[in-house]
C-alpha cells in the first residue's frame, strides 16, 4: 500500500490535499491519451484499466481495489495517460495532483521520500509481472513457431552452414 510508510500526522497532511470524488458504475475515470498530472487511490470500489487496440476495442490489462493506485505514471511527469480506466462498480477516490504534492513536500520532504519509494516500489512489481508475462507470451509464441516454421528456411530459402575448419577456414553460411 502507498501510504503503508507514513506516520498518522504525515497522512493526515497527505489527506488534506487529496480530493475525493465518486463514480458510478461504468464511467471513465482516465482517458488515454488525456492529459494528466495526478495519480488515484481507490478508497472503495473496483476499477478496470484498459489499453485501446483498435477501434472501440481495447485489451483489460489489470483490474484494481481498494487501496491499488493508477495514474502515477502522469503523476511521475509522463504527459499523456497510457491507458483508460473504467469503473467496475460504485467507486470512492481520492485524487492527488503533482502540484498540491510538491507544494506538501517542500514543507515535509519525508512525506515526498516516502511516497515515491511507494510509487517505484508498486511500478517496481507491476514491470516485474509484465516481463513475466511477456517472456512466458514469448516462449508460447517460440514453441508455436518450432511445431511449424523450419528455422534454415528463410524467404523460401534454405540455409546450410559449413563449421570453420581445423586449418583456420571460417564457418560459412550457404543459402540454395
Amino acid at each position: 500500500m502507498i501510504l503503508r510508510d507514513l506516520t498518522s500526522d504525515e497522512m493526515a497532511a497527505v489527506e488534506k490535499i487529496g480530493a475525493a470524488h465518486v463514480y458510478d458504475p461504468g464511467q471513465v475515470i482516465l482517458h488515454e491519451g488525456e492529459a494528466g498530472c495526478s495519480f488515484f487511490l481507490i478508497l472503495d470500489g473496483r476499477v478496470e484499466v484498459r489499453k485501446a487496440i483498435g477501434i472501440n476495442k481495447h485489451k483489460k490489462l489489470v483490474e484494481l481495489g481498494p487501496l491499488d493506485i493508477f495514474g502515477e505514471v502522469c503523476f511521475l511527469g509522463v504527459e499523456s495517460r497510457s491507458a483508460s480506466v473504467l469503473t467496475l462498480e460504485r467507486t470512492h477516490v481520492m485524487e492527488f495532483s503533482r502540484v498540491e504534492f510538491e507544494k506538501l513536500i517542500a514543507i515535509r520532504p519525508s512525506i515526498g521520500l516516502k511516497l515515491y519509494r511507494s510509487i517505484a516500489r508498486e511500478l517496481a512489481q507491476r514491470l516485474s509481472k509484465v516481463d513475466g508475462e511477456l517472456k512466458d507470451a514469448i516462449i508460447w509464441a517460440l514453441g508455436d513457431l518450432k511445431t511449424s516454421v523450419d528455422p534454415t528456411v528463410v524467404n523460401s530459402r534454405k540455409l546450410s552452414v559449413i563449421p570453420p575448419s581445423s586449418s583456420g577456414v571460417p564457418a560459412k553460411v550457404l543459402v540454395d
